[in-house]
């Protein structure tokens, strides 16, 4: 991830205790706030040999002779299996907590023609921890490969968008990991006042990584310059197929989830165009900028608006608390000959043969309180923060 030293205040809170290095070496501690690509993950920093031997002759100083605790003096155990200990853990530790938690409830399915699905899985609980789960699943997302001659097709477009390679490079370098500081510029983001907006951020984009390598080997799509040596892409192409595309999809599932987030705050007021739009342009820059760059087709970033769009709306349906329908999709690769934009993800597409298709079958999101708790925890950082400009409406 790209976050800079400011996003990413979050990260490694561990690492603050550097701050306190006023001794010298003891500022080495802080090195485990540096962030990983999650944007919440940091270790919980390193002691040098010194500062070890200074603790150890300091313990033995002050200690009194060991004893136990009385009976019952002790701290009793926290309760078990409750979303409110998320907040004694680690960013961490509490990152991995919430993935497991949804990713376990993901299944994938693929063949040989080319054809990908991701389900949702709904267990059915039946007796205690003993006892097997008795687990159901509902389609989320089906995917079909375009053709060789789609793709082949496809490299007109970006050889013609080749031609923008001076105007955005900058863009496009420091979009190589998550491009948060992007929809940061939209809605101002602070390490210091939104610290739970940017773990929940940088939690659906290490959700939608995780989901789009999965689907990207079973797909197998070979990357624009191997189709063509003409390419030569100004970045290293990424060691992985390319539909769907990454960046696309953790693109559009931040404009999902992060406009969401905004709904009825102080943030939410009438403008135009609305922060919605600009979030979604956002995602939508982001994905051209890699087919700009040489290492997608427009086809790759439309299959990874609809699947980052889609994995959007089911963590929202788990951060409501509540069991509900969302429409799951259906992307149709032979279809997807067009350039890419953004208004081919919206809901009710009514092309005689879209690309992407909507409505396909209904999925039952059931609440994940995991994810809840952090939903909760960002939507306070806004609740109560004051609008960018003009009045609330």
């Amino acid at each position: 991830m790209t976050l800079n030293s400011t996003l990413a205040g979050t990260a490694g809170t561990a690492g603050t205790a550097g701050t306190a290095g006023t001794a010298g070496t003891a500022g080495t501690a802080g090195t485990g706030g540096i962030a990983s690509k999650d944007g919440v993950l940091g270790t919980a920093g390193f002691y040098d040999p010194l500062l070890v031997s200074a603790l150890n002759t300091s313990s033995d100083a002050i200690r009194s002779p060991w004893n136990l605790p009385e009976p019952g003096q002790a701290p009793p155990h926290m309760p078990s299996d409750s979303a409110a200990n998320l907040s004694q853990w680690a960013p961490w530790a509490r990152a991995f907590a919430i993935r497991s938690e949804i990713l376990s409830k993901l299944a994938f399915k693929g063949d040989a023609n080319g054809a990908f699905s991701v389900w949702i899985q709904h267990n059915h609980p039946h007796g205690g921890v003993d006892h097997a789960p008795h687990p159901s699943y509902s389609k989320l997302i089906k995917l079909t490969r375009p053709s060789e001659a789609v793709f082949r097709d496809q490299l007109e477009y970006v050889r013609n968008y080749a031609d923008q390679r001076s105007e955005r490079s900058a863009e496009i370098l420091t979009q190589l990991g998550f491009p948060t500081e992007f929809f940061g510029s939209v809605v101002p983001l602070h390490g210091g006042k939104h610290k739970w907006t940017l773990e929940l951020l940088g939690q659906v984009q290490m959700i939608a990584d995780y989901v789009v390598l999965r689907v990207k080997h079973s797909m197998a799509c070979r990357r624009p310059d191997i189709y063509s040596a003409q390419i030569q892409p100004i970045i290293p192409t990424p060691g992985h197929g390319t539909l769907p595309s990454g960046h696309a999809t953790a693109a559009f599932i931040v404009a999902t989830v992060y406009g969401a987030l905004l709904k009825n705050t102080p943030m939410d007021f009438q403008q135009s165009p609305s922060i919605k739009t600009l979030l979604l342009s956002v995602a939508e820059r982001v994905a051209v900028n890699r087919t700009v760059a040489g290492v997608h087709f427009p086809a790759d970033s439309t299959a990874g608006a609809a699947l980052g769009t889609t994995l959007g709306h089911y963590l929202l349906q788990l951060a409501s608390g509540q069991s509900g329908d969302i429409d799951a999709v259906e992307f149709i690769g032979n279809n997807a000959t067009g350039d890419f934009d953004k208004s081919v993800i919206a809901l009710g597409d009514a092309d005689s043969d879209p690309v992407v298709k909507w409505g396909t079958s209904e999925v039952h999101g059931e609440p994940d309180n995991l994810f809840r708790w952090l939903w909760l925890k960002a939507r306070s950082e806004w609740e109560d923060a004051p609008a960018a400009g003009g009045s609330n409406g």
